[in-house]
């Protein structure tokens, strides 16, 4: 794989994310407001585990990137 499919694979990554980053916050927020239901425990999960896949999905597209950029050719 060349520099260039790297960065874009990289940044797959990190495009990937910005949605997860919105949506795992508003889940949680939903689910710390909405207590007096049965799907609180759920709902709270579920946000985290996107929270997580946010933050993981971001450092690995970081961490392309700068494999992108940096190593340069190992040919």
């Amino acid at each position: 794989m060349n520099n260039k499919e790297l960065l874009f694979k990289g940044l797959k990554y990190s495009i990937g994310a910005i949605p997860l980053m919105f949506l795992g916050p508003i889940l949680i927020h939903n689910a710390f407001m909405n207590k007096h239901t049965n799907w609180h425990y759920l709902v709270l999960g579920v946000g985290i585990f996107i929270c997580i896949t946010a933050v993981s999905f971001m450092f690995k597209g970081i961490k392309i990137i700068m494999k992108s950029l940096f190593d340069g050719n190992e040919n």
